[in-house]
């Protein structure tokens, strides 16, 4: 199991104030501060584009992502952190191809240098920086040749990931939830309503949240409730599938509770839906 969840509980990047250096139509950089699929930011064109974030309040951030994109593995994202005007994290540009890994590449099958870039219903990118309070940041998303003829992305996360002091324990259920239902027509065919659009749901136990890992946990889901976008990464230094997979953007199933079992120990489940 990888060393640590990683959660964003707090999504800074819904409150700021943001610009883009192009917009189609309809389709404004606004959209990526809400969770319905069908809104996505879009540019004009492939040219590099710039899309700025500025907050009315400083906040700590280490973790910055970019879900649902059109990135090819050409691509690069490049993130600056700032405080004022003055850069204070650069992240360079990055790749965002998500090369297959060796050992699950096939040999004469995927072509080479494969990516899972295309393969996946709603692509993620994750940067994680050294925590900064920051004031404003900026993304520079580059895809000159992208085939789409336009760079898009649905939703951006920016905040100060919740990573656990003891890893959540084995016994993590993943199940992809698909509201379709089967129905038998008179001739007795088999007909699938409603199907086709599964959300992941994720249910883990943190058995050892110390008073410091609890107070967060209080502070930024069991008192705001089940409303809270919160972004989850399962197994942040995995690789592959396992990693991309784990990595969505949901809400809490049913409100916070938590045990108290030891002496200065509590434990809880959570569970997470796919928004």
């Amino acid at each position: 199991m990888s060393r640590a969840l990683r959660l964003v509980l707090d999504n800074i990047h819904d409150r700021a104030e943001l610009s883009a250096t192009t917009e189609a139509q309809g389709l404004s950089i606004g959209n990526t501060q809400r969770n319905e699929r069908n809104r996505v930011w879009r540019s004009t064109d492939t040219s590099t584009q710039v899309i700025t974030g500025t907050l009315a309040a400083g906040a700590y951030v280490d973790d910055i992502v970019i879900l649902g994109h059109n990135l090819t593995s050409a691509g690069t994202l490049r993130v600056e952190l700032l405080s004022g005007s003055t850069v204070i994290r650069d992240s360079g540009e990055v790749s965002t191809g998500e090369i297959i890994p060796a050992g699950i590449w096939r040999a004469g099958i995927d072509p080479y240098m494969a990516t899972y870039n295309d393969k996946l219903k709603v692509p993620t990118k994750r940067l994680t920086v050294t925590p900064a309070a920051i004031t404003g940041y900026r993304l520079t998303l580059n895809d000159p040749s992208n085939p789409a003829g336009a760079l898009e992305v649905a939703r951006v996360v920016l905040g100060l990931a919740f990573e656990p002091t003891t890893n959540m324990s084995y016994g993590v259920q993943t199940t992809w939830v698909d509201p379709a239902t089967h129905e038998r027509s008179a001739g007795q065919t088999l007909r699938t309503i409603g199907g086709g659009h599964p959300r992941k749901q994720v249910r883990f136990s943190l058995d050892w949240l110390t008073p410091g890992d609890r107070e967060r946990l209080i502070e930024e889901i069991a008192e705001i409730g089940m409303i809270r976008d919160v972004f989850v990464d399962l197994y942040p230094d995995s690789t592959g599938l396992e990693r991309l997979s784990a990595q969505f953007v949901g809400r809490m199933s049913e409100g916070y509770g938590d045990t108290h079992d030891h002496y200065r120990n509590r434990s809880t489940t959570l569970t997470i839906t796919e928004v």
